[in-house]
């Protein structure tokens, strides 16, 4: 072959589908199973600097100390004020599905009531009626749809109190 000409390759297109399962572990493991079955958000929190840990991990990530295990965790309220918020309009693929995500939504970060932050969808398409420290509650699926995952929480709803 002459060092001019580049070879030319050839390639065939396979979509593998190869599922798999990962455990959670015991604190994710737990804190999955409380929202599955009872509905409700728990934290940790580390016992040298008192910050939450949301979802509840074993190891404080600033301290590096041990946090408690269930049931020493802090029962939360769903409830809290959005901080921010962003409309995604281009296509996102869920990690966890590797399916597209319908577009466009809206998520949201939210200060919960006891202190510490989360990010979910939120319900409302209007971006013009969300504001900053406007009231949100989390709505799950119905139980019987609840698999253990974190999309139980369907989204955080606007809320008047």
């Amino acid at each position: 072959m002459d060092k001019k000409e580049s070879p030319e390759y050839l390639g065939t297109s396979n979509l593998m589908n190869l599922p798999f399962n990962w455990s959670a572990g015991p604190y994710l493991g737990r804190w999955l199973t409380e929202l599955r079955d009872n509905g409700k958000l728990w934290a940790s929190r580390c016992p040298k600097c008192q910050r939450l840990l949301l979802p509840p991990r074993i190891i404080c990530g600033i301290c590096y100390v041990r946090a408690p295990e269930w049931p020493d965790w802090v029962k939360l309220s769903g409830k809290g004020k959005l901080i921010e918020w962003e409309k995604v309009e281009s296509p996102q693929m869920n990690p966890s599905t590797g399916k597209i995500e319908p577009e466009p939504y809206i998520h949201g970060n939210i200060l919960l009531d006891e202190g510490v932050t989360f990010q979910h969808y939120l319900e409302e398409p209007d971006m013009t009626k969300l504001a900053e420290g406007a009231r949100v509650e989390m709505v799950l699926k119905p139980q019987h749809e609840c698999k253990g995952l974190v999309t139980d929480i369907l989204y955080f709803r606007l809320i008047d109190e």
